[in-house]
C-alpha cells in the first residue's frame, strides 16, 4: 500500500481511499480552509457527521477545492437522537455537504434503543436502493450489534469505524470485521498524540526519518486499517498525508503492536450515548 490515493475494495463492490481526512472539531472559515487544504494536498476521503455541526463548512471547502465530485469519497454519520428522522437527517446532511449522494452513511453510535437502531438501518437500506447512498456502515458497534444487523437484514455493513490506535489496537474487533468483510476505519488514530510520545514510536521515527505521527499512521496502513487523522493546521494536514513513500519492517510493526494497553480514550459504546 505505497500508492498515493490507493483504494481498498469493499464487500459491496465499491472502494474507499486508504486514508481519510477527519472533519471533527473544526468550525467556520478555519474548517473551510482546512478542508480545502486537505483536498489540495491529495485527500479524497472526507469523514463527516451530523453531530460535528460543521457539514456546511465541509461542503464549502470541498466546493472551493475544485476537486470533481466523482473523485471524492464523502462519508457521514447519523446520531442516535436522529434515529426517528433518518430520511430528514440524511437530506439535511446531503444539502449541507452539497452533494446528491453519499459514498457511505454510517450509524455513528449504536445507542441503547435496539428497535430504533434497526429501523434506522432499514431506512438507510432504502436510501441505498434509491441511489442516494452507495455503502452502509456502522461506528462504535459491539460484536453482538453487528450480528443483529445480519440476523435482521441478511447482510453485514461493509464499514466499521472505531477508536483505534497503538494503545487500543482493537485486534479482536478488527479480526471479527475481517471475517465478516467489514472494512475497519480508525478514528483517533494517533490517540490524541498520546502514543506519539512512546519511546518505541520516537525510536522508529528517527530510524525512518519520519515524524511520530507518520509512523503511527503508516502502522495503520500496514494493518489495512484506514486512518482518518484530523487537523486544521496546513503543515499537519500535509504531514499526515505523506505516508505512502515508505513501509515499516515487520519487526517494527510488531513493536508498535506491543504498545497495546487496552486504553480506550473515548466513550464506551456499552453505555454511550444514554439515549
Amino acid at each position: 500500500m505505497s500508492q498515493i490515493n490507493a483504494r481498498m475494495d469493499l464487500a459491496d463492490g465499491h472502494s474507499i481511499p486508504t486514508i481519510g481526512f477527519g472533519c471533527y472539531d473544526g468550525y467556520g472559515d478555519e474548517m473551510v480552509q482546512a478542508v480545502r487544504t486537505a483536498a489540495e494536498t491529495g485527500y479524497r476521503y472526507f469523514d463527516s457527521a451530523e453531530r460535528y455541526r460543521n457539514e456546511k463548512e465541509v461542503g464549502k471547502g470541498l466546493a472551493e477545492s475544485g476537486v470533481r465530485r466523482e473523485d471524492l469519497y464523502i462519508l457521514s454519520k447519523i446520531w442516535p437522537s436522529s434515529f426517528g428522522q433518518t430520511e430528514e437527517t440524511f437530506d439535511q446532511t446531503r444539502r449541507d455537504l452539497g452533494t446528491d449522494y453519499l459514498d457511505a452513511y454510517l450509524i455513528h453510535w449504536p445507542g441503547q434503543d435496539k428497535p430504533a437502531r434497526l429501523k434506522t438501518y432499514e431506512k438507510m437500506m432504502d436510501l441505498r436502493s434509491a441511489g442516494k447512498i452507495r455503502s452502509l456502515g456502522v461506528s462504535n458497534f459491539l460484536p453482538e450489534q453487528m450480528e443483529e444487523i445480519k440476523e435482521e437484514f441478511g447482510e453485514y455493513p461493509v464499514i466499521h469505524e472505531m477508536e483505534c490506535h497503538p494503545s487500543y489496537g482493537q485486534r479482536e474487533l478488527i479480526f471479527r470485521c475481517r471475517a465478516r468483510k467489514m472494512q475497519p476505519i480508525a478514528y483517533s488514530p494517533i490517540n490524541r498524540a498520546v502514543d506519539l510520545n512512546s519511546d518505541t514510536v520516537r525510536r522508529l521515527a528517527e530510524k525512518y526519518g519520519r515524524t511520530p505521527a507518520q509512523i503511527v499512521l503508516r502502522w495503520h496502513l500496514e494493518h489495512s486499517v484506514i486512518p482518518i487523522p484530523k487537523s486544521v493546521h496546513g503543515d499537519r494536514i500535509r504531514e499526515n498525508f505523506d505516508v505512502y513513500h515508505f513501509e515499516l519492517d515487520v519487526a517494527d510493526i510488531i513493536a508498535i503492536d506491543e504498545l497495546e494497553a487496552g486504553a480506550r480514550a473515548g466513550k464506551d459504546p456499552r453505555t454511550f450515548p444514554e439515549a
